[in-house]
């Protein structure tokens, strides 16, 4: 699947006016040349899929400069590469360079050398799941007393539940019309009334709300349900022989303000594109760097402490637990 928009910089920044800070140009020009890309294949069709299902999958962010992030999960092993000064244009600043980056790191750190300079590093899921766990355990601890027990999950049956409920209010819903054929597919146009549909969907999980992490209370009130749109939004389905190949809904049909703000601009519209295909084959880049998850946290830590090249505070030292800036210290100063 891959997630698209169909605008230029000048709708983008005014797509996002309403923001707190204004969308610099760097960014508006990124996100209308934005990718987002996933791919997944499992030993299960995809409907019948659990995670442990999943044989490959890959996440990869493009932009006018080319990729700028990518992560794979293949053989229970995850892979990531980023590319940080593509990244540190989209906020109009100037990275540090790489050399001077890596001078920042602690001695022995490769894998964060690597991280910086743009190449593969993995990490083995089994670790990703512990540094998660350990995390969590911090938090909780923080926590104190008012710390959840668990983590909020939804049991088997809740969540078929929860999938009848929206399926429900859809298809009361939806009104659904044939729009003809283009580019080699039949297209079928499915409207929807924002608030009501809103309205359908709150109503149905109000029956099981206690099971919901966060019970009735995190459901939208009376109040907030008036304040959504009440607006009709179309989405154009694309279908090539049986298969859903693409789907295109206009973002201005969910904000009055923002058709107004592009009516002078060029359609007016500002089209989010999905398109759908075979999934591409996801293979474990061979130049990896193996990285151990603690120190990685570590370095990284050691890294944005020292300041991405800005010069120590006065009387710190070279490593934020007051070692030598290497490892071994590192980690006995967190001992």
């Amino acid at each position: 699947m891959q997630m698209s928009f169909d605008a230029t910089p000048e709708k983008m920044r005014l797509f996002a006016e309403d923001a707190d800070d204004p969308m610099p140009p760097e960014v508006a020009e990124f996100l209308s040349k934005m990718k987002v890309t996933f791919s997944a294949k499992s030993d299960k069709p995809l409907e019948d899929s659990g995670e442990k299902d999943m044989t490959s999958s890959q996440l990869k962010i493009s932009g006018p400069g080319g990729d700028v992030a990518e992560y794979r999960l293949v053989d229970k092993t995850a892979y990531y590469r980023l590319d940080l000064q593509q990244f540190a244009k989209l906020s109009g600043e100037t990275m540090p360079s790489a050399d001077e980056l890596k001078g920042q790191l602690p001695k022995g750190f490769e894998a964060g050398e690597a991280l910086l300079t743009g190449k593969w590093i993995k990490i083995e899921a089994a670790d990703l799941e512990n540094l998660r766990r350990d995390m969590t355990d911090m938090a909780k601890s923080e926590a104190g007393a008012d710390a959840p027990t668990e983590d909020p999950t939804l049991s088997p049956e809740t969540s078929k539940k929860l999938l009848n409920s929206i399926r429900n209010a859809f298809a009361g819903q939806v009104t659904t019309k044939e729009a003809g054929r283009k580019d080699g597919a039949d297209h079928v146009l499915a409207t929807v009334p924002v608030r009501p549909l809103a309205t359908a969907i709150v109503n149905g999980l109000r029956p099981i709300a206690k099971e919901l992490p966060g019970g009735e209370k995190e459901l939208p009130t009376e109040k907030d349900l008036k304040d959504v749109p009440n607006n009709k939004v179309t989405v154009d389905f694309a279908v090539k022989g049986s298969e859903l190949s693409g789907a295109t809904v206009d973002l201005t049909e969910f904000d009055n303000k923002l058709k107004k703000k592009l009516a002078g601009q060029g359609d007016g519209k500002l089209p989010m594109n999905l398109s759908f295909d075979e999934p591409v084959d996801v293979s474990a880049p061979s130049d990896a760097v193996k990285v151990d998850v603690k120190q990685l946290m570590m370095g990284l830590g050691s890294l944005f402490t020292g300041g991405l090249g800005q010069d120590d505070a006065a009387g710190a030292t070279d490593d934020p637990f007051g070692g030598d800036g290497s490892l071994d210290e590192s980690f006995a100063g967190l001992e």
